[in-house]
């Protein structure tokens, strides 16, 4: 109608004047060409949307979700399919969010053609081809992910972490020379980055350039002193011939802490839209044993949000906990809320000794056992608790019996070997000692033990 309108407002006039017949078989055409026009503009429009509508995933089933996934889940759709429909500007935004969702709960092809959506209704957002990266990467496609993270570092340049992805993405398919660009990036946006050292490390161990690598993974550790750095750093030595340097740094290597993946927070935000509280006791545990404890704090509330009556949070908790008093009281969260758990009981039991109540834990761990007495380290610990009120052959049978369940942990032949210490009994002890450095040759307490009892026999004779 509003083709018809403007045309009858440009009609001639005056002596120019066209006969009316002519007239209205002129207007019954052009009402025919807007209206084929106007049809052409919708069925244009309908195809533009229609693609991105039919390329959006399916809701996943229903049994494999939990209520609470399931309804953040319909409402994310809900809002996206909307978008679309109405050709929001939004449209990109409420794709990458409803890919958020997918991959924080490891839906990843929903999340991938999510992002893929959101990156073509979004094009200058960065978070998405980032995430869309990180998916590629989580399934080992490292060409996918570097063309991705190229366009991040475009639109993101200051963003260092998608330089240090990109450059460990191009040393996998040997780009070393690119690689060496990307590390060289974070370094000039993150000063001394152990990452970036470690990276520019691996390069030249590659080109087999011994003195850079070392150069390299020197200012890493003293950055950030992960086992990967000295383990590496141990191989520099052997090249040198340099034993002892060698030993040192495989020593300091078990004791460093465990390598970890650098801080990426358009990732790890993932994590607050997760509703998988096993992944997320996961989580706690290695950003835990990676000296990560604000990441692993996060994923614990996260998690004890989902399901404050799970007894495994809080036995998780008290694993980790930074002190002896919360890990006490994670461990009765644990046992009050599951009255038949062994392990909670076992993890009580030694937070009571820690605590100097030997009494108290050797009723927890005489409980640990009646649950399930295949647990070895509720033995060993009450063995300690009952070492503690001098009963030793009591002691010594319960230490032996973790180690016959778990003859793998060496760290039992030191509980063993101090309670054959106390128990007066120091040749004993000195050869369980023994037992132990032969396995673990870095053991922070054996080498001073064994010195201490052979400084005791010394003194005997």
């Amino acid at each position: 109608m509003r083709q018809r309108s403007d045309r009858s407002g440009d009609a001639p006039s005056g002596g120019n004047r066209l006969p009316t017949r002519v007239l209205a078989l002129a207007a019954l055409v052009g009402l025919a060409g807007a209206a084929a026009w106007g049809t052409s503009r919708l069925l244009s429009r309908a195809e533009q949307v229609a693609p991105q509508a039919t390329e959006l995933p399916d809701l996943p089933p229903t049994a494999e979700l939990s209520v609470a996934l399931g309804a953040a889940l319909s409402t994310a759709d809900r809002s996206l399919r909307d978008a679309l429909s109405s050709e929001s500007e939004a449209a990109g935004e409420a794709a990458g969010r409803l890919g958020q969702l997918y991959q924080a709960n490891n839906f990843l092809d929903r999340a991938l053609r999510c992002y893929q959506l959101a990156i073509r209704r979004d094009a200058t957002e960065p978070r998405w081809p980032h995430l869309l990266a990180s998916v590629h990467r989580s399934r080992g496609d490292s060409r996918a992910e570097i063309a991705l993270l190229e366009r991040v570092v475009d639109l993101a340049p200051a963003y260092a972490l998608a330089w240090l992805r990109l450059a460990d993405a191009r040393f996998a398919e040997g780009l070393a020379e690119p690689a060496s660009t990307g590390y060289e990036q974070r370094l000039a946006l993150v000063d001394g980055d152990a990452y970036a050292h470690l990276g520019l490390a691996r390069i030249a161990l590659d080109e087999e350039a011994w003195e850079v690598a070392e150069e390299h993974l020197v200012l890493a550790g003293a950055a950030d002193g992960f086992d990967t750095v000295y383990r590496l750093l141990a191989s520099v030595h052997a090249h040198f011939g340099r034993e002892s340097q060698r030993q040192a740094a495989l020593a300091r290597a078990d004791r460093a802490r465990p390598f970890a993946p650098a801080e990426d927070p358009w990732v790890d935000d993932l994590m607050d839209q997760s509703y998988d509280v096993a992944a997320l006791l996961l989580r706690v545990s290695r950003w835990s044993e990676a000296g990560r404890a604000a990441m692993a704090q996060r994923a614990f509330e996260r998690a004890r949000q989902l399901e404050p009556e799970n007894p495994e949070v809080y036995v998780l908790l008290g694993r980790y906990a930074p002190d002896v008093a919360q890990a006490r009281q994670a461990f009765e969260t644990a046992v009050s809320l599951a009255p038949d758990h062994a392990v909670a009981h076992v993890g009580l039991g030694e937070m009571l000794l820690r605590e100097n109540r030997p009494a108290e834990a050797e009723i927890v761990l005489r409980q640990a056992i009646e649950l399930d007495p295949d647990q070895a380290a509720g033995h060993k610990n009450l063995g300690l608790a009952v070492a503690a009120a001098g009963r030793f052959e009591e002691a010594i049978r319960h230490v032996r019996q973790s180690m016959t369940l778990s003859p793998n942990t060496v760290s039992f032949h030191y509980s063993l070997a101090s309670i054959l210490r106390e128990a007066g009994r120091p040749a004993e002890a000195a050869d369980e000692l023994r037992l132990l450095l032969e396995r673990w040759p870095s053991h922070p307490g054996a080498t001073q033990a064994l010195a201490a009892l052979d400084g005791e026999g010394e003194t005997d004779r």
